[in-house]
Parts: C-alpha cells; sequence; structure tokens
C-alpha cells in the first residue's frame, strides 16, 4: 500500500469568493468597521495566498461598493452617509414594487416553497442571535425574488443594491430597534402566493420603509476621522 506522505497531500487554498465573504462576514458582525484601511500585504499574510487572489477579491467587493479603492492609498472599508443610505433604499423600494409584481406572474408552487425555507432559516438565525447569517438570509430573499421574477436587468442592479443595503444597516441601525423583518417576509410571501398584486406591492414599500425606521439617518454622520473621534473627549 502507498503511504501518503506530508509533501503529497493538497492544501486547499481559499478562493476570492471566500475571501470576499469572509471579509464581509467582518463587517456584518462589527469586526471590520467601515472606514477601515484594507492592504494587500496583510490580507495575503492573513489567508496565506498570493496578491493577485487578494486584487481579485478586493475587486468583488469594489463592484459590490463594499470597499472604496482609492487610487494612491488603497482599499478602505465603505463609509456610505445617511443620504446615500436614503437613495439606496429609495432605489430598492422602486425596483421590488416591480419585482414582486413579476412574482406573482412567474412564481410556482416550488419557488414559494423555497421562499418559505430562506425565511425560515432567516427566523431561526434571528431567534438564536446569528444577526451576521439572519442579516444575510434577508438579503437572499430578496435576491430570489428578483431571480425568480425573470426580469435580469432588475435582479443585477439588486445585487449591488443589497450589500449596500447591508453596509447602512451596519453603521446606522438603531440597537434598540426590534428586528422582525422574517415576519415580513412571510406576510409577503402569503399575499403574492394568493395573487394580491396591490397588497403586495403595498407590503414591499411598506417593507422598505420599515427597514429604513429602524436607522438612525437623520443624526450625526458617521465618520472614521480619528481627530473628530476623540476631540469630544
Amino acid at each position: 500500500m502507498k503511504v501518503k506522505l506530508k509533501s503529497d497531500v493538497k492544501i486547499k487554498k481559499i478562493s476570492d469568493k471566500e475571501i470576499y465573504q469572509e471579509i464581509f462576514d467582518a463587517i456584518l458582525s462589527f469586526r471590520l468597521r467601515p472606514g477601515t484601511r484594507l492592504t494587500e500585504e496583510n490580507l495575503s499574510k492573513i489567508f496565506n495566498v498570493g496578491r493577485t487572489t487578494i486584487r481579485s477579491a478586493l475587486l468583488r467587493l469594489s463592484q459590490d461598493h463594499i470597499i472604496e479603492i482609492q487610487p494612491n492609498k488603497g482599499a478602505f472599508i465603505a463609509s456610505p452617509t445617511a443620504k446615500q443610505g436614503k437613495d439606496i433604499l429609495e432605489a430598492r423600494k422602486l425596483i421590488e414594487v416591480e419585482i414582486v409584481k413579476d412574482v406573482i406572474k412567474y412564481a410556482t408552487p416550488s419557488d414559494f416553497d423555497l421562499l418559505k425555507k430562506i425565511v425560515k432559516s432567516e427566523e431561526d438565525n434571528i431567534a438564536h442571535e446569528h444577526m451576521v447569517e439572519g442579516i444575510q438570509l434577508g438579503g437572499d430573499f430578496h435576491l430570489m425574488l428578483a431571480k425568480i421574477s425573470k426580469n435580469e436587468t432588475l435582479e443585477h442592479i439588486l445585487k449591488s443594491l443589497i450589500p449596500q443595503t447591508s453596509l447602512v444597516i451596519v453603521l446606522y441601525e438603531n440597537p434598540d430597534a426590534p428586528k422582525c423583518s422574517h415576519l415580513e417576509h412571510f406576510d409577503l410571501i402569503d399575499v403574492m402566493e394568493k395573487g394580491l398584486i396591490e397588497e403586495a406591492t403595498n407590503l414591499m414599500h411598506q417593507h422598505i420603509e420599515s427597514i429604513e425606521a429602524r436607522l438612525k439617518l437623520n443624526g450625526k454622520e458617521f465618520t472614521s476621522d480619528l481627530v473628530d473621534i476623540f476631540k469630544q473627549r
């Protein structure tokens, strides 16, 4: 029998997609704050990969507006302003109201079963205080609606808006606000499954507004400037 030497064992290297998810998870769990600088050198050491893989991951994050790549300065976790947060949610209202109309038109029973499974997982994670997974599953629900709608243009736009919304939530959510988006998701599924177009569009509009209501978008802007942070000390 051939003995496999340690040198023969192939170590699976982490992909740029997995690095993207690791960084995004760190943002959602408040371990990485907006404004934090990301250097290729440090990330290469952390993930034990070459800079080409890191650049690819950073490019993915930049395309989703999760990070900003500044010439001659490097990459930074994006810090959307309160105004940008409002704009993102306003865009989602316009887009997702149209999406639910097409979901009612095209969704099959198996599509609705899949949506229910996503929301049940969202509910379970929130109940166990796995907030990162809960936020991501909430985004998955909306992305699945877009996929079911068969409108590829709106799906592409929403894929960009969902990560930006997560970043805005991390920055501006009121910690005392109730987190019950999964209940609204269940309500949406119910009215869509019944084919109630007007009620579904109204619910989606209200759902996005309820996300905005949980955010402090009228207060002081977030800052990552150390002087500004400590000047009131």
